[in-house]
């Protein structure tokens, strides 16, 4: 059934609220490390989420019943959205460049698409939708190509690591599309946030030295930028429009915050545009219009029908 037009609206501003705010973030991970060791800082933004979605879920009177399929379910979501993956870019990071950072991570639509395929009946892999992702992906190539260095063994361990937390970031995704698109877009956030919090405080306890932090203006207002927007709105946002457009439409906000993260850094901390980013932007963003205008259908039907079409099949 085709979205209203209102629905329509909601759901583009939507799309470009989340790109702004974790185009953003990565200006403001790198203010709040000046500092603090990263995963404590992680940790803490995660820990200052948490109490904040406490606090919206009270505001709203939002009632939860315990169940315990659910809450196995949000606990592995948070292994595979929040722990593992913080934990293994965080890692990556003082192992390689921000820029390779940002192009190896982008193979996250790459496993959208083949996982949302293979689990989702209602997603197809189109043409369009293949092409839009190749083009998109290579834009990050024009735009980061002098940074592309490998050169060492940690280097190689911190491609890796980024590969497997784009993946598990593509597992999540098709999970919550899949067994999640009941649960609240801000409930859903509770539990895997706070099971990050846990355990990248816990890694920092045994991995860093907490005798030398140092909270100044900058990383306090960066962590709380983080916490409140980078973490409450934005993930609130992207599981709501998770339940409204495919998989590899929203992961395609991959490739597009690296140019809002290039924009924010040369405002910000005077950090220079790579050559190539005019044209690589102009790739990414024709990339994301051809999947949206060609091989973004939508599904076939929504994940609720879906489920109860199935119920009365068996």
């Amino acid at each position: 059934m085709p979205h209203s037009k209102s629905n329509s609206i909601r759901l583009i501003f939507g799309y470009i609220l989340i790109c702004v705010i974790w185009g953003t973030t990565w200006l403001a991970i790198k203010l709040s490390i000046f500092t603090l060791p990263p995963f404590f800082s992680a940790g803490i933004r995660f820990a200052i989420a948490t109490l904040l979605i406490i606090g919206v879920l009270k505001f709203r009177k939002y009632r939860y019943t315990f169940n315990l399929r659910e809450t196995v379910f949000l606990l592995l979501m948070g292994l595979g959205s929040f722990s593992i993956p913080y934990g293994l870019v965080y890692w990556a990071e003082g192992r390689i460049t921000s820029g390779l950072t940002a192009v190896t991570f982008a193979v996250m639509p790459f496993f959208a698409a083949i996982l949302s395929r293979a689990v989702l009946k209602t997603e197809e892999l189109s043409f369009w939708k293949v092409f839009g992702i190749l083009l998109g992906f290579s834009g990050l190539i024009v735009i980061f190509g002098g940074d592309l260095k490998v050169g060492s063994l940690g280097a190689a361990a911190g491609i890796l690591a980024v590969v497997v937390s784009a993946f598990l970031n593509a597992v999540v995704a098709v999970a919550v599309k899949k067994h999640g698109y009941h649960i609240d877009p801000v409930f859903i956030n509770l539990i895997p946030m706070a099971l990050g919090a846990v355990t990248l405080l816990g890694t920092s306890v045994f991995i860093e030295d907490w005798s030398s932090l140092e909270f100044n203006l900058s990383t306090v207002l960066a962590i709380l930028y983080l916490a409140v927007f980078g973490s409450v709105v934005a993930f609130a946002i992207y599981f709501y429009l998770l339940k409204h457009i495919s998989v590899v439409l929203l992961s395609m906000t991959s490739f597009i915050t690296p140019l809002l993260a290039i924009a924010s850094g040369a405002v910000v901390l005077g950090e220079k545009f790579p050559s190539g980013t005019v044209v690589g932007s102009a790739l990414i963003l024709g990339g994301v219009l051809l999947i949206n205008l060609y091989g973004e259908h939508g599904p076939k039907e929504s994940p609720i029908t879906q489920r109860q079409s199935e119920e009365r099949s068996e």
